[in-house]
């Protein structure tokens, strides 16, 4: 979406968790995948104690970077490399990690906390490196009381320092909030309005609580109920949202993207 500030593109998704059964493990050989994402637990370590953590297993090894490298070159087709976690950004050769990627032909993009992005210069090294795509988790926006509930720990300065500085080094953003029933639900306008003045180009994602992990033992928002909450925060027509399915070129069921400003579309 265009929002009025100059250069600033935002858009907003909705999605909502569902029960999955009857999912199969299986391998096969870099060479012969065909997926467009790849993501990769690239360390299990993280620095905080989330109340949502869809991967909270913290004693496994770390993949050394040679195996990692070797993983890339081998890819048959061009990839999205999506590097989490755990915390990615504790990983000391997570610059030569991005280099890698982008020397064999694929595109890296972080999922991070962004605690360490509050640093900028950290964040222009991962930019220097290749990286242009970066997903921070923002459940609380520039609020401490929420993040104390879902975080652990009072860490908005540190989540709003990264997002002005992702911003000014050139990073396009996809920030990602869980609404959490009585705790964030006046979240999604604040992120709004912080993207606005920041001249952000930037995704906002909502998700309900994916039960998978590590989680809140609350009642739920439904798929419609997460549409009401996000349209009416943003004065978003719920109609042309809840149509909205189409998700990277793909017909989805309980996911909708659609533009924060209605004069704009997507194919």
């Amino acid at each position: 979406m265009g929002l009025a500030a100059k250069k600033t593109e935002v858009a907003a998704e909705v999605a909502a968790k569902v029960e999955v059964s009857g999912l199969k493990y299986f391998e096969i050989e870099p060479e012969q995948s065909q997926f467009y994402t790849v993501a990769g637990d690239v360390p299990h370590r993280c620095n905080m104690e989330i109340s949502h953590c869809y991967s909270p297993n913290r004693h496994l090894p770390e993949i050394p970077k040679h195996e990692l490298i070797q993983f890339f070159s081998r890819l048959g087709k061009r990839t999205e490399i999506r590097l989490t976690g755990g915390e990615p950004t504790l990983r000391s050769d997570l610059p030569e990690l991005i280099r890698a990627i982008n020397e064999y032909g694929h595109r890296a993009t972080l999922m991070t906390n962004g605690l360490k992005l509050s640093d900028k210069a950290y964040a222009q090294s991962l930019f220097d490196a290749g990286l242009k795509f970066v997903c921070i988790s923002v459940n609380g926006a520039d609020d401490d009381e929420v993040y104390r509930k879902t975080d652990g720990i009072p860490c908005a300065e540190k989540k709003m320092k990264a997002l002005k500085n992702c911003a000014e080094v050139g990073f396009f953003l996809n920030l990602n909030c869980i609404i959490v029933k009585g705790v964030n639900e006046h979240v999604p306008m604040r992120l709004h309005r912080i993207l606005k003045d920041l001249k952000a180009n930037a995704v906002l994602r909502f998700r309900n609580i994916g039960k998978l992990g590590r989680f809140m033992e609350q009642d739920n928002y439904s798929f419609d109920q997460m549409i009401d909450l996000v349209t009416s925060a943003f004065g978003i027509d719920r109609q042309m949202a809840a149509e909205s399915h189409k998700v990277n070129g793909y017909e989805e069921e309980h996911n909708v993207l659609f533009p924060v400003d209605p004069k704009r579309k997507f194919s």
